[in-house]
């Protein structure tokens, strides 16, 4: 068992350095907008673009959308560099905790996962005050979200950059639709739903 906890002990000072220089690059990615244009730098699914919605462009959360929360990606490449930093740098400062130690340092990496997945999620949902009608979103580009199935059945999910917002719509497409894939919304179904097809 010692051996076994010793295997995990010389892991967390690369953890540490490799997952905060990572998630570092990420946060600065972000706040210069590298990547305009609907490209994914960051490997979390959402377009840089988007991930870069400045916070003084926004004045509150769409409550109405609130529950959507719990679609919220877990394992994109910001969580994930999120739970290696903590898990690297929890695991240093209670390493001589022996097996205690390595179980705060995984749990630390987990609540910080898990925070950095609910905050992506808000921010997709933040959006301007005002009137956004279906037509608003007819002809304008976005990307997957979460897959879509194809055959126009549910499950898609689609991020939308309007003038003002950015918004998360519900998406069927006639032909599967890989998560990180530009598509062009073409018809209003109703309830949020809409038409898109591959770009």
């Amino acid at each position: 068992m010692d051996n076994i906890y010793k295997l995990f002990e010389n892991t967390y000072l690369f953890c540490a350095i490799f997952g905060t220089t990572i998630f570092a690059i990420q946060f600065i990615l972000t706040l210069i907008g590298f990547g305009h244009g609907g490209e994914d730098a960051d490997g979390d699914g959402i377009p840089d673009d988007m991930d870069a919605q400045d916070a003084s462009d926004i004045d509150h959360v769409d409550a109405s959308q609130a529950a959507d929360v719990m679609h919220v990606n877990f394992f994109s490449l910001k969580s994930i560099m999120a739970f290696v930093a903590f898990y690297g740098w929890g695991g240093l400062c209670f390493k001589h905790l022996g097996w205690g130690g390595f179980a705060i340092a995984l749990l630390s990496g987990i609540v910080m996962m898990v925070i950095i997945s609910v905050l992506i999620a808000l921010l997709l949902k933040m959006q301007q005050s005002g009137n956004i009608t279906p037509k608003d979103f007819i002809g304008k580009n976005g990307s997957v979200y979460l897959s879509i199935p194809g055959n126009r059945e549910p499950g898609g999910k689609a991020t939308v950059k309007l003038e003002a917002c950015t918004r998360e719509i519900d998406a069927i497409s006639d032909e599967p639709i890989p998560t990180g894939k530009t598509i062009t919304i073409v018809q209003s179904i109703g309830n949020n739903t809409y038409l898109v097809k591959a770009v």
